[in-house]
């Protein structure tokens, strides 16, 4: 499940730098792009893993492990209760990261909001080991690519059977299982409409994560 630890804050804040952050040149995120038949191997798997290493070894790591999910689990593989430590964490929060990639919670009324950072497109992209593959079609004189990846990304796993509103053993057990078989040459990586297949599951699965989600907003709305 996706947590928030908010930071409270002016409900408009200035801006931090004086330049907005520059927007991206390569249209292609995550693993980048590649040509036409390219299928990643185990080598290739382990490129993607110090890449993912490495993000995750940096400030944003910490939102990465509050995100819940396949995503927040990817993270727990690279970061410690110890580095998220409030106070002394070498992923402690800063209000900089928080502020220049913020997500706000406000009421409408107040004079203060409160202040979360949140993971971007082409992070996800990355954590998940996504490559955009050429298909060899062309529009608008752009190549036309089919995205797959090593993990599923958030839309996928919380429409799936999977999520239940926490990371269970059922998750564990399917995690561990696909790792395993990554690592041993059996398994690939998938579009997104295959992954909607791969961990569909039982719907009663979905019916109890609605349920799980329910009392939940009910009980805070008690105890705030």
């Amino acid at each position: 499940m996706e947590f928030r630890l908010c930071l409270r804050n002016a409900q408009h804040l200035p801006d931090l730098s004086p330049d907005p952050r520059p927007p991206l040149q390569n249209r292609y995120t995550g693993l980048g792009f590649r040509s036409i038949g390219f299928i990643p191997d185990l080598a290739d798997y382990e490129i993607y893993v110090e890449l993912r290493r490495r993000f995750l070894s940096s400030p944003r790591g910490r939102c990465a492990c509050f995100a819940g999910g396949v995503i927040g689990r990817l993270a727990r593989s690279e970061i410690t209760d110890e580095d998220l430590d409030f106070h002394k964490g070498r992923l402690a929060p800063r209000e900089e990261n928080v502020l220049l990639n913020e997500i706000r919670l406000w009421d409408g009324h107040s004079s203060t909001a409160y202040w979360d950072d949140a993971l971007e497109d082409q992070e996800i992209d990355l954590i998940c080991g996504v490559y955009e593959i050429a298909t060899g079609r062309f529009e608008n004189g752009e190549h036309q690519t089919s995205r797959v990846s090593w993990w599923p990304k958030p839309n996928a796993f919380s429409h799936s059977g999977l999520n239940i509103g926490f990371w269970s053993l059922d998750c564990e057990y399917w995690f561990q299982h696909r790792l395993a078989k990554i690592r041993s040459g059996e398994e690939k990586v998938h579009t997104q409409a295959e992954w909607k297949n791969c961990i569909r599951y039982y719907r009663k699965a979905r019916d109890l994560a609605m349920a799980n989600e329910r009392i939940a907003g009910e009980f805070l709305s008690g105890v705030l």
